[in-house]
């Protein structure tokens, strides 16, 4: 059985929450320029894309829920 779209939108945006954490665990571990550099152009916009599925699936949620 497929999960809901709800629920797959809510998994990506834990991978993409890993991907940035494990960035930034990079640059406080080995803060190299080209380190510092991956984690400014590729972490930060991960991040913003995780909090904007995050957003989208928790409205979505509580309008499947009619709570909304």
């Amino acid at each position: 059985m497929s999960a809901p779209r709800r629920i797959k939108m809510l998994r990506l945006a834990i991978v993409l929450t890993v991907i940035f954490n494990l960035l930034a665990l990079l640059v406080l571990a080995r803060a190299t320029p080209i380190l510092v550099t991956v984690y400014m152009f590729l972490g930060q916009p991960l991040l913003m894309a995780a909090l904007i599925l995050l957003i989208g699936t928790v409205l979505a949620d509580l309008r499947a829920k009619e709570l909304l």
